[in-house]
């Protein structure tokens, strides 16, 4: 695993963390994901991929950005888990992006019907809200670790 993969990874488990202690994601840690998705998009420049695989990346990031912002204006979405999800497509990039989706999808459907029974369990409602960010970071490692290993 090289430098690049484990500092993502770094960075989706701190935002896991925090997201299920506060229901925060802070932008440093999605502006950071997003540095390092730059930073290989920079090296795999330097290594001779072409323009046309960075600027899919550098879209599919934009568009994973617009969809996610769409899903917060009709608040399905927190802006930490748009922002988190955004930065991941542009570090995962675009070949990575369909498995990471469904990856992060699975993720949040464990995710929820484990908060569901906790809740139930203590006879709570869900008005604080689903961590997403855990789903999203559970996607995110998972791919992350997958790619590396392949």
């Amino acid at each position: 695993m090289d430098i690049l993969t484990l500092a993502a990874i770094g960075v989706f488990a701190a935002a896991a963390v925090v997201d299920g202690r506060s229901r925060r994601i802070p932008n440093p840690l999605s502006l950071g994901l997003a540095l390092i998705g730059l930073v290989r998009i920079a090296a795999g420049l330097a290594a001779g991929a072409g323009f046309g695989a960075a600027a899919l990346d550098l879209a599919a990031a934009a568009a994973v950005f617009l969809a996610g912002a769409v899903a917060f204006r009709f608040r399905l979405l927190g802006g930490g888990d748009v922002k988190l999800i955004a930065a991941a497509a542009l570090w995962l990039g675009a070949a990575a992006l369909g498995p990471f989706l469904l990856a992060t999808a699975v993720a949040g459907g464990a995710l929820a019907i484990g908060f569901l029974l906790t809740r139930n369990l203590r006879r709570e409602g869900l008005a604080a809200g689903l961590p997403y960010g855990i789903a999203i970071a559970v996607g995110g490692i998972l791919v992350s670790a997958g790619a590396a290993w392949a």
